[in-house]
């Protein structure tokens, strides 16, 4: 029987899930609207419904899932932190809850640190000889991921890279962070 991976990106907009075989490469891919106003548990319910719609039907073997999710998050507990692009998501077990529900090994990484990744070892700086490659993401919030010597730049609790929660001082002394001021919602709302 062949193997298969299930990737997941959780997105303030979108959920995407692809089946995936052993190259990487896509089987089938499905998406569905994130609707994160509806809460918490809507949103871990509508990832799980997301996935049974991409697993196997011809008796393949899912050897695991990984899941891409907005940090701040703890990719050695795959507990999501506190995104401020989803509303009531604060210390969430969200590999927990996918291990639970599909009985498979779950990795929980910050969407732009695998983002990097993907681009450094599959994408535009593959083969490149580059030891640097820094990816910035832009899109209902702001994040970045570092290769740095090579090696994804984690940081303690995995935090290093978080660019979107750098902090603004604006006009009149208003703190603020380049996320709440630059991500895509609050550009349009600016415009």
């Amino acid at each position: 029987m062949a193997e298969v991976i299930i990737s997941v990106d959780l997105g303030g907009t979108r959920i995407r899930a692809a089946r995936l075989d052993h190259t990487l490469k896509i089987l089938e891919r499905q998406e569905t609207p994130t609707l994160a106003h509806l809460g918490k548990d809507a949103t871990l319910a509508r990832i799980q419904a997301l996935i049974r719609t991409v697993l196997p039907t011809d008796g393949s073997t899912v050897v695991g899932i990984g899941i891409s999710a907005p940090g701040p998050l703890n990719p050695t507990t795959g507990v999501v932190v506190a995104p401020p692009n989803l509303d009531g998501w604060h210390n969430v077990p969200l590999g927990e809850v996918l291990h639970t529900a599909f009985h498979v090994p779950v990795y929980v990484g910050n969407d732009a640190n695998l983002a990097v990744l993907a681009e450094y070892t599959h994408g535009a700086a593959r083969g490149s000889g580059l030891r640097h490659v820094i990816y910035i993401t832009h899109s209902t919030g702001i994040g970045s991921g570092i290769i740095c010597d090579g090696r994804l730049l984690l940081g303690r609790d995995g935090l290093a890279a978080e660019v979107g929660h750098i902090p603004l001082v604006l006009d009149g002394g208003r703190v603020s962070t380049l996320e709440q001021e630059a991500a895509g919602p609050d550009m349009a709302t600016q415009a």
